[in-house]
């Protein structure tokens, strides 16, 4: 158990030796899926060009294996871990975990290249500015914990800015920061590899390209899978198109637009890793492949999505979304959860 986790820990006894009104959850649920409040969705249409195609269709092409061995010999995941540990006086006490890893494959094994970066921290709101809510805490009721991240005031985001006041709001700031932290170093991993100036191969980042940095859009040997699809770039008819793929064909390549009306510095493509007629979830096997937003990478789509095809063997099963994951990803995912606080150790906490 590290430090910071001890510190908490010595936090909780005092409080309850003291008689204070801490509340502390049962365990009822599975603790992979904690009862933690989303950030609002993300679920709408967008605009987008089709680049690939001469008279601007979206189209159906089947991917041609051309060769017996992927491109990619790097792999890019992260994992996150929060917990809702306690209330104090009705204030949750939040754990945030999040760690990073780019693993390299040589000879058909995967290990690590020492580029990796794993943080926790607790997540509590404190009293440091002059208009900090009355209940708020005192940094002296919580100055034991020495790794702490204050969820203080919120920049203006949409429709949300001040402070949080009620539990909800507080764990809804929380996931947002742990996710951001996440996004962040996984950034930071990215960059390095790229400045380590790597030319053995293609690095595969399990997430989007759109929210790495300007290093990413000037590289050439990167590419982001997305697995979720919340936004939708086409029409119906279109998207119904798409969910109809065999495995292995592929969609034409587009230049998406963002939420404010701007081309991204992405191209990407649909690819159907898996295909089964009788599942009824209808993306399942559908990934989003982004690169680069450069010309001269066009004619290598069908190249990078073989490549992709041939990550999926061996099958990333036992997986939840084993029909949208190669197996390294999943490799680099056991990887981080093996290094990371165990569910055992956080809920102890408590």
């Amino acid at each position: 158990m590290t430090s910071e986790l001890k510190d908490f820990q010595n936090f909780i006894t005092e409080k309850r030796l003291k008689g204070e009104d801490i509340k502390i959850s049962k365990i009822l649920y599975n603790s992979e899926d904690d009862n933690f409040l989303q950030p609002e969705s993300d679920f709408q249409q967008r605009k987008a060009d089709v680049i690939e195609e001469t008279d601007g269709k979206l189209k159906l092409k089947k991917v041609q294996i051309k060769t017996e061995k992927s491109g990619f010999s790097y792999f890019l995941d992260g994992i996150e871990r929060k917990k809702i540990l306690c209330y104090l006086r009705s204030i949750p006490f939040i754990y945030g975990y999040v760690g990073a890893a780019i693993l390299k494959r040589t000879d058909k094994k995967l290990h690590s290249v020492d580029m990796e970066i794993s943080e926790g921290d607790f997540y509590i709101p404190v009293k440091e500015e002059k208009d900090s809510p009355e209940h708020y805490l005192e940094y002296k009721e919580i100055e034991k914990i020495k790794k702490y991240k204050n969820i203080g005031k919120i920049a203006k985001s949409g429709n949300r800015e001040g402070y949080p006041v009620f539990a909800e709001e507080f764990i809804k700031q929380a996931h947002s920061e742990i996710q951001e932290k996440r996004r962040k170093i996984e950034v930071e991993l990215t960059d390095k590899w790229l400045e380590s100036k790597f030319n053995d191969g293609w690095l595969f980042v399990d997430g989007t390209l759109n929210t790495k940095s300007q290093k990413v859009h000037e590289s050439s040997n990167i590419a982001g899978i997305i697995k979720s699809h919340g936004v939708y770039y086409f029409s119906f008819e279109e998207m119904y198109k798409i969910y109809s793929m065999k495995k292995g064909e592929r969609s034409s390549v587009f230049q998406p637009y963002d939420k404010t009306g701007t081309k991204k510095d992405v191209f990407t493509w649909y690819l159907r890793l898996h295909y089964d007629k009788n599942n009824g979830v209808k993306d399942f096997g559908i990934i989003r492949v982004e690169i680069p937003a450069k010309n001269e990478l066009i004619d290598r789509v069908d190249e990078i999505s073989s490549w992709i095809l041939l990550e999926t063997k061996p099958v990333g099963f036992p997986a939840s979304r084993w029909d949208r994951m190669i197996y390294p990803i999943k490799y680099c995912e056991d990887y981080l959860k093996s290094k990371a606080p165990t569910w055992t150790i956080i809920e102890s906490l408590s």
